[in-house]
């Protein structure tokens, strides 16, 4: 186990967003949390500094006897921009990230992570490319099973899993799925959406931005009850609205392609034009035009790099990704070489080049 940045390798073939998965056109990934406490110590709020020195060392500690290969990235010993990739990658909170005595823990593929002394004492979560809600729990939930073979959690045989929020008692679980929703912003319907979820006992939100202007039309749909339900049930639940949303989506995507055809191929056309052949592009235009682009691709309505890669693209053209890539971890680093760095990136990519 290690405490170097170097673990997060943004073009490592492995890492989820750069894989394809089930039903990619409209979903970019399902992700399984667990939130859990250790026995006999207080919930984070109320931890010592020292308390929370030792909830971190013993649950490094019970990663270090199971199987597999893990990193290590203690907090306070990493830059403020390298904790930003983290944030980027949604694997920390923004509270989380500015916070002492944390740590994070990855796999090597990435889809692996735990926050340790987050809100509670241990947040672990798996990420997969693409709708795979029941074999994300599958993974999250094994690595869970052989950590409670070393730790004792915090658990009671009427309320299930304790934990700092009501919402999380019980399973402790939050199954949530991101999703690219364009078609149904376009045509105006994503409030209906909003709402529907809503109504079903989900929460959806923006992932970038307001929950009904979210940057890139990226939304996170994810449930809000575990009490009295099964972790199973509750992957059911969401899996029934998520494949509904889908539907939608899709049926929203025909028809603007039915009836607005040429609109939809000059807005596709010009974003490829612009990121093809831009020499400067800031993080926010960058994530609307790929967003556009990877709904031609979907469409086919242009051929070119794979839905992942455009995926990928989404990520690594973030701030802190691209400094990261300059080798610049300082928040001064100029921000037209950043944007120049980043349009590179992405022509780079669009060419089918490393980046």
């Amino acid at each position: 186990m290690s405490d170097s940045i170097d673990s997060l390798g943004a073009h490592d073939p492995q890492l989820w967003f750069n894989l394809p998965g089930p039903d990619n056109d409209v979903v970019l990934s399902s992700r399984v949390r667990l939130a859990r406490n250790l026995m006999g110590y207080a919930f984070p709020p109320k931890l010592s500094s020292e308390q929370e020195i030792e909830v971190r060392d013993e649950l490094i500690r019970a990663f270090q006897k199971i199987p597999g290969a893990f990193h290590t990235l203690y907090l306070d010993k990493i830059s403020p921009i390298e904790r930003k990739i983290l944030l980027e990658r949604n694997i920390v909170s923004q509270e989380f990230a500015i916070s002492p005595n944390k740590a994070v823990i990855l796999s090597e593929d990435e889809r692996l992570s735990a926050m340790i002394n987050e809100e509670d004492h241990l947040r672990l979560a798996c990420i997969y490319s693409g709708l795979c809600l029941d074999e994300v729990y599958q993974s999250v939930d094994s690595v869970d099973t052989l950590l409670e073979d070393e730790v004792h959690y915090a658990a009671s045989l009427e309320w299930g899993y304790l934990n700092t929020s009501l919402h999380n008692t019980g399973t402790g679980m939050r199954a949530s799925v991101m999703l690219h929703l364009q078609a149904l912003v376009m045509d105006e319907n994503i409030s209906w959406a909003l709402k529907i979820a809503g109504q079903l006992g989900l929460q959806i939100k923006g992932y970038w931005g307001d929950d009904e202007d979210s940057l890139g039309n990226i939304y996170q749909i994810s449930n809000q009850v575990n009490i009295g339900l099964s972790e199973k049930e509750i992957i059911n639940s969401v899996q029934k609205v998520i494949v509904k949303i889908i539907e939608y989506e899709r049926r929203a995507r025909m028809e603007l392609l039915k009836m607005r055809k040429t609109e939809l191929e000059d807005r596709v056309f010009r974003a490829l034009g612009l990121l093809r052949y831009c020499r400067m592009i800031s993080s926010k235009e960058a994530i609307e035009l790929l967003s556009t682009l990877r709904l031609g691709l979907s469409l086919k309505i242009i051929e070119g790099p794979g839905i992942e890669t455009v995926t990928a693209l989404l990520i690594l053209s973030q701030k802190s990704h691209v400094q990261k890539m300059l080798d610049s971890f300082n928040d001064e680093t100029d921000n037209k070489l950043v944007d120049y760095t980043r349009a590179k990136q992405i022509r780079r990519a669009l060419e089918g080049k490393d980046v």
